[in-house]
């Protein structure tokens, strides 16, 4: 993957997301960002292994985003988050396959396991333009579900 598409892609989408999104995209693009800041650090120190081994740290990281993410969805009212955590959950699947099968070629375990970042940046950014158009149409659009007291 060309680190540099993908972190202009990061900026644009989640940069759009953080200034112009409701609080669920805003909160979406900051976990996404954030985790992508956690990942440099830990592959590069701890997992630098090019993928030839399961990268654990990474999976944690990835782990922990997914439950956020899951937790985003069950409050929002958004749509977007649920295709997210989907596509999160696929990048977990990449690190549980890599830990069951060693041989996978590294090639293959990075591509799975960094591919579904492109469209969960792209659906972020995509809530937040429908978010904008609900706004600029008047509608109410509530952030988040009314919790039962």
């Amino acid at each position: 993957m060309s680190l540099i598409l993908f972190l202009v892609l990061l900026v644009c989408c989640c940069g759009y997301s953080l200034i112009r999104g409701g609080a669920p995209e805003r909160i979406g693009a900051g976990l996404q960002v954030g985790a992508f800041a956690l990942n440099l650090p830990v592959h590069f120190l701890l997992d630098a292994s090019g993928y030839r081994s399961a990268i654990v740290g990474t999976a944690v990281i990835d782990v922990l985003l997914l439950v956020a993410l899951i937790v985003l969805a069950w409050r929002s009212t958004r749509f977007w988050p649920l295709w997210v955590s989907g596509w999160q959950l696929a990048a977990i699947v990449a690190h549980l396959a890599k830990g069951l099968d060693p041989g996978m070629l590294p090639a293959g375990y990075a591509i799975q396991a960094q591919i579904w970042a492109y469209p969960m940046l792209l659906a972020t950014a995509a809530g937040t333009f429908r978010h904008r158009r609900r706004v600029a149409a008047g509608d109410p659009d509530p952030a988040w579900k009314s919790m039962p007291a």
